[in-house]
């Protein structure tokens, strides 16, 4: 039997696992082969049978799901797959910067922003057949408040009580204002369930435009929902298929997909960024500030992107895209507060005013002045060659003023479900918001499973939900957006939240595939996506090459 003819069996089989397994006890030419023709299997496929033309995504991914429930998720391949299935009472929409109508047509507060109404629209039905109705929003969010442990609880702490006036109008009453009550309504956390099924977080029940019909270990299907009552969606199956963790088999699925043409390439420039942060909730040299700031200095976002940067990334000094400012770098160590500001160049980049070995002195002169005692400090970094190689170049500068640094590579989903990084003192990650920027930094900021506060000890934690609560009060939006900078700033100071690049992420697709948009989070909005198949070719199976970083 030949390689492509056993490939095939195993492919129509859905036994990813099987493929892989096969690639790597094969000579590496006939592995090469394979891997060739297993990148053409993702993307979207046209097939004609007896109920017509089907259209089916197909979507690789390395990271095995572990919840699809709303309250819990902070993976962004989760949120993807929930963003299909579950709608909420509102929308932010990106372009004009408001909430918009969704499962409500309309909402109304008091002047004091301690009371808001929420009319639903009629007719509404869940996938299992249910129709949606106020008791189903009033379940939704008592599931959220009355659970002491969900983690998106501090999100809606300030809701007193919810009701029901009739099937289509629920009131919330809060016990202090919140002129973000929309927003919030508006993200994943606050996804609308049905009140009459167990949510069960890895098979859920929605309202959105795609149903979920199949997920385990090998694979999850989506099947369009004909009942959408915003109209069915084009693509009629999303099917994401579980690759094993595997860097090469990446870079095969990446590159040469399109032999016969030059794809469209649609850039998205992520909101959010990487950073190093600490594990505060252990003992150790990170509950010094002077120590945290030799890692503030070591850890120099313009030559960390001047050694090792990509066309990719960019060196930045904040979490929110297009601030100017650049991150603050200390003067010397007997100056505490004192901090130096950056030279903005002409070519309008902040580059640091000091040099490299001015900033190696600076971290040596603060490491002795901490509690750090010459002990080996564990690194958990964020799995991926581009975060690795960070970390090793970060180490080497460590090792420059004998600081002893263990690089530990830790999956981010791991990290959530253990509730915690173990014995690691210093953490390197990334956060990826949505398009609504405000609301993303009070979820970092709040929802308790963000791997930033799963940093943070008991203090801090309290210290951000109580500074969110106060900024939600505030009804001017460019005041409430000036001072969740300034919490920013305050972060960045006490060298707790060390932004070292924003990045962009690239998908790729076919010519035939229209209307290909990236949603928030760097996602496709599979809704608009549809494909113009030429005039007069032939009613026949097709392919179109899509290349979605997930």
């Amino acid at each position: 039997m030949t390689v492509g003819r056993l490939l095939g069996l195993i492919l129509n089989g859905n036994i990813i696992d099987d493929a892989y397994e096969l690639a790597s006890t094969l000579p590496l030419t006939m592995r090469e082969q394979l891997m060739q023709q297993m990148q053409h299997q993702f993307g979207l496929r046209s097939n004609e049978g007896d109920r017509g033309r089907i259209d089916t995504l197909r979507i690789p991914q390395n990271t095995p799901f572990k919840t699809l429930d709303p309250t819990q998720t902070a993976m962004w391949g989760e949120v993807f797959i929930i963003a299909e299935v579950f709608d909420r009472l509102v929308r932010y929409n990106a372009e004009r910067q408001v909430c918009e109508p969704s499962l409500a047509m309309a909402w109304e507060s008091h002047a004091d922003g301690r009371e808001w109404t929420f009319y639903l629209h009629k007719g509404i039905l869940f996938h299992h057949g249910k129709i949606l109705d106020a008791e189903d929003i009033k379940f939704t969010f008592d599931r959220i408040i009355s659970d002491r442990n969900n983690p998106c609880r501090p999100l809606f702490g300030s809701i007193e009580s919810i009701e029901a006036y009739d099937q289509l109008t629920v009131r919330f009453v809060l016990n202090k204002p919140n002129f973000m009550f929309p927003d919030l309504m508006s993200s994943m956390c606050a996804s609308i369930l049905p009140r009459d099924v167990e949510m069960n977080p890895l098979h859920p029940i929605g309202t959105e435009p795609y149903r979920l019909t199949r997920q385990d270990s090998k694979l999850l299907v989506l099947e369009v929902f004909l009942a959408y009552f915003r109209g069915r969606a084009y693509v009629d199956r999303v099917e994401v298929w579980q690759l094993p963790h595997s860097a090469k088999a990446e870079s095969v699925i990446k590159h040469d997909l399109f032999p016969d043409a030059q794809p469209r390439a649609v850039q998205h420039e992520m909101q959010g960024g990487v950073y190093m942060t600490f594990n505060m909730k252990k003992e150790g040299p990170q509950q010094d500030v002077n120590f945290r700031r030799v890692v503030q200095q070591l850890l120099n976002a313009s030559e960390l992107s001047e050694a090792l940067g990509s066309t990719n990334t960019q060196a930045a000094y904040s979490l929110i895209r297009g601030r100017a400012q650049k991150q603050h770098l200390m003067d010397s160590p007997d100056q505490g507060e004192s901090w130096r500001q950056p030279v903005e160049q002409p070519n309008g980049s902040a580059e640091s005013a000091l040099s490299v070995e001015t900033s190696l002195e600076q971290a040596a002169a603060l490491l002795r002045c901490s509690s750090y005692q010459e002990q080996i400090l564990g690194l958990w970094v964020e799995e991926g060659e581009k975060m690795e190689a960070d970390m090793i170049w970060f180490a080497e500068r460590c090792k420059q003023i004998d600081l002893h640094i263990n690089i530990m590579p830790g999956d981010p989903v791991n990290a959530v479900d253990q509730d915690g990084f173990g014995e690691c003192d210093l953490i390197y990650t990334g956060e990826v918001f949505n398009d609504h920027v405000m609301l993303s930094l009070i979820m970092m900021y709040t929802f308790q499973n963000t791997l930033f506060l799963i940093a943070m000890n008991d203090y801090w934690k309290h210290e951000l939900e109580q500074a969110c609560g106060r900024i939600v009060m505030i009804q001017e939006l460019a005041e409430r957006m000036d001072r969740l900078i300034q919490l920013e700033n305050r972060l960045i100071q006490e060298a707790l939240l060390l932004p070292t690049y924003s990045f962009k992420e690239e998908h790729a697709h076919h010519d035939s595939l229209r209307d290909y948009r990236v949603a928030g989070y760097g996602l496709p909005d599979l809704r608009r996506l549809w494909v113009k198949r030429r005039l007069g070719a032939a009613e026949e199976d097709t392919s179109y090459p899509v290349y979605i970083p997930l």
